[in-house]
């Protein structure tokens, strides 16, 4: 009798370490794409969805944003696309990634752009943001309420870059709905979301959506982001024959998961028409983001497991099935050149495809892009640009459309006096480590 109760004890106890394991492995495991929606940009329906109202962290998405309001304040010529944007010390602070230009550098709004949306350098992101509000705060505030206006009902920002910080939150719903917006209103800057990389004096910096825009037919944008919180994020679209898909992805494991995914969502977008337009679809969600640390828990998969889930071999399966690392697959090909080296040329060809297009950066650079005797000679039919910074008739310019000009001689947001440098060396150019020409290795932290 005693044997047979201590027997059962010891079952019971065994049963119940194994039912705890087992809870603990379900919240573990590998999450593989956690939220997504396609939709079609012209008609505004949603083709296909899965937790498009959960709350997520947008990260570098954020960059979106701010990018919709300095396009919204260009196309109401309230602001001119020559226009300077200058790197305060608030700006210089931000972490990487960064330009790391010092602090008194002016760029063109037309550049600074260029270097938010492909190399997605947070402390140019702060720059136009200082340089549009006034200061970062009251940019913010023009952020939430363009989200507000746009019905971005489950988003919340409290910085222009998107790094780390718990109370910036979105949904893939709402990230469709500020894609589209930028599609649809501002199709003269549509381009400035296409660039693969960006080109500054010898150095080349790819877009962390490069392969997508030169792998997929009819690729045209948009952004990427990553934080550890988020995982691997991106808004993307592409269009065929005069119709535009537009595809959000939050929570990848990997830059390479996330742009194979995006593919095929796009891909699968282009074969239906049927949906229901974003502003009408319904849901609740998960109110609260993933907890912290969730690229720990979502593991990074394997170049083979990538090819077996999403490569030729897979064959035509529903979107959830390749959203789903479980979901069973074939053996794809494999990719080893050697037992430690893999064949990255063919894996890439196996999930995303032949590439199309040759890698062409856009150059940026700091100042002006021309000079203005350049454009004197020119004649009277070409327009003046603004006057040089930290001249008398630049600091007393007049604003248009009630944006004041930066007063060089002020500080912005909380930067210190800004006065414009004439650079002789790249290392007179660049104040702080995280930037372009840092001593200091930085990780390498993809968007």
């Amino acid at each position: 009798m005693t044997f047979s109760v201590y027997w059962i004890a010891q079952k019971i106890r065994f049963y119940s370490v194994f039912v705890v394991a087992l809870a603990s492995f379900a919240v573990h495991a590998r999450a593989d794409v956690a939220s997504w929606l396609v939709m079609d940009a012209d008609t505004g329906r949603v083709l296909e969805q899965n937790a498009a109202f959960d709350r997520w962290y947008p990260a570098s998405l954020t960059k979106m944003m701010t990018a919709y309001i300095a396009f919204h304040y260009t196309s109401k010529g309230e602001m001119g696309m020559n226009d300077m944007v200058v790197v305060s010390q608030n700006a210089l602070n931000q972490p990487p990634s960064k330009m790391g230009f010092k602090v008194g550098t002016a760029i063109t709004l037309d550049n600074a752009l260029k270097m938010v949306l492909v190399k997605s350098a947070n402390d140019i992101a702060v720059a136009i943001a200082e340089r549009v509000g006034g200061t970062e705060e009251n940019f913010i505030e023009i952020m939430n309420e363009a989200a507000r206006r746009l019905g971005m009902a489950h988003t919340t920002f409290v910085n222009p870059h998107g790094l780390p910080d718990n109370r910036q939150i979105t949904s893939a719903r709402d990230m469709g709905l500020l894609a589209r917006a930028l599609w649809n209103e501002f199709p003269q800057y549509r381009a400035f979301m296409s660039h693969p990389g960006i080109r500054f004096g010898r150095r080349t910096f790819k877009s962390g959506n490069r392969d997508f825009l030169l792998r997929t037919v009819g690729a045209n944008g948009m952004k990427t982001g990553y934080i550890c919180n988020s995982g691997f994020n991106v808004a993307t679209s592409a269009t065929r024959n005069g119709r535009t898909i537009i595809a959000i992805v939050m929570g990848a494991g990997s830059s390479l998961e996330r742009a194979a995914f995006a593919k095929k969502l796009i891909d699968s977008g282009f074969s239906t028409n049927s949906g229901t337009h974003i502003s009408s679809l319904r849901g609740r969600g998960s109110s609260t983001p993933p907890a912290d640390g969730y690229c720990k828990r979502n593991k990074r998969p394997t170049a083979q497991q990538l090819v077996d889930r999403f490569g030729s071999n897979r064959g035509s399966v529903s979107l959830m099935a390749y959203a789903d690392s479980a979901s069973s697959s074939p053996k794809g090909r494999s990719i080893r050149l050697s037992k430690k080296k893999v064949n990255w040329g063919l894996v890439y060809e196996e999930i995303l495809g032949s590439q199309l297009k040759s890698y062409a950066p856009v150059t940026v650079r700091v100042g002006r892009e021309r000079p203005v005797v350049a454009i004197r000679n020119l004649g009277n039919a070409v327009p003046l640009p603004s006057p040089k910074p930290g001249t008398q008739s630049y600091t007393e310019r007049q604003s248009t459309g009630g944006i004041p000009q930066p007063d060089l001689n002020v500080p912005v947001g909380r930067g210190a006096s800004l006065q414009p440098i004439n650079s002789k060396s790249k290392q007179s150019l660049f104040g702080s480590p995280g930037g372009l020409y840092a001593n200091t290795s930085i990780l390498d932290k993809r968007q």
